[in-house]
């Protein structure tokens, strides 16, 4: 029996839907049928994805909780509930830098866009979620949480990222709030792209980064959407892409 991904009459949140994976997923969730909501700090780039997916825009700045707060009082009083937060906003910075040379306000950085950046989305995500009656969290963390890093931050974040996860996914079963956190591997992203030259610029060509296959972020677009959907009910835990 094939199965095919359904997500007609959902409401979708992406976070960071903007560029990226998060542009992918909120592109695969509109094609499978969701009303997706495209929310990021990139105000630009989010209002054209959005446009092109048929939804809305809603600007964001995830380490911020002001902003994080009042995006979803806006989504809430435009569509009243919400079924499906993927929050995928992200950023790398400090790769390669030395530990005894790495800025702590740079790591705060990280951080406060990575790991509470998630917990904001979360945490005001979640009384939408339970007027739906059951919903759907996906973070996107990273196989540097489990495999190493190029910045100490970075790796640090997406760790913790891990660990909400597996405490949201706890704490919230008893909603009928399921929660996957989904950690890529090496994506063709701006991001990943940055490290990449990061290194060429340290080390010449020729490097262990500048060697990798970059899987498309479509890949790991299909995966988010996909959990979103009534489909991924029985999945669990954590889940590692390419």
């Amino acid at each position: 029996m094939r199965v095919v991904m359904n997500l007609q009459h959902k409401i979708v949140a992406v976070v960071g839907g903007a560029t990226g994976i998060g542009k992918a997923t909120a592109e695969i969730c509109a094609a499978a049928g969701a009303t997706v909501i495209v929310a990021d700090f990139n105000e630009a780039d989010g209002r054209a994805t959005a446009s092109a997916v048929g939804g809305a825009f809603f600007p964001i700045n995830v380490a911020d909780e002001a902003s994080v707060a009042a995006a979803f009082a806006d989504i809430g009083a435009r569509y009243g509930r919400l079924d499906a937060l993927i929050q995928t906003a992200g950023i790398l910075r400090g790769a390669f830098v030395p530990l005894e040379e790495f800025d702590l306000a740079t790591f705060k950085s990280v951080v406060d866009v990575n790991l509470i950046g998630s917990f904001l989305c979360a945490k005001h995500a979640v009384p939408l979620l339970k007027k739906a009656g059951k919903g759907v969290i996906v973070l996107v963390s990273s196989g540097a949480a489990i495999g190493g890093s190029s910045s100490y931050a970075y790796g640090a974040s997406k760790g913790g990222v891990n660990a909400l996860g597996i405490t949201l996914a706890n704490k919230l079963a008893a909603d009928h709030i399921r929660v996957n956190v989904v950690m890529p591997g090496n994506i063709d992203t701006a991001m990943k792209r940055s490290v990449i030259a990061a290194e060429r610029e340290r080390l010449g060509p020729g490097g262990e980064q500048q060697q990798l296959e970059l899987g498309e972020p479509a890949g790991v677009g299909r995966i988010l959407a996909w959990l979103a959907s009534d489909d991924a009910d029985y999945v669990r835990g954590m889940i590692q892409t390419r």
